[in-house]
């Protein structure tokens, strides 16, 4: 895991489920998409989605991203 990367969880998430975008339980999604968020707090998982998990879910349900590519999008930036 890399130290310099702002969402931990979701590089670590993104690594173990690679370019997998179709066939994703809802605990893959909540581990890739939730658990660097502030509001999240594992032991209080229901139904309730904010928009953000909302639009990147279909983006990721749809194949539009893939778990490796949004942890490439979230890391760090690569200034010249």
């Amino acid at each position: 895991m890399s130290r310099d990367h702002p969402f931990p969880n979701l590089e670590e998430a993104a690594r173990r489920l690679g370019d997998r975008s179709s066939g994703l339980s809802l605990p893959d999604l909540r581990g890739l998409l939730c658990r660097d968020c502030d509001f999240y707090h594992e032991d209080h998982e229901d139904d309730l989605e904010c928009s953000c998990f909302r639009v990147l879910r279909l983006m990721l349900e749809r194949g539009r991203l893939t778990p490796a590519q949004l942890s490439g999008l979230a890391g760090p930036s690569r200034q010249e």
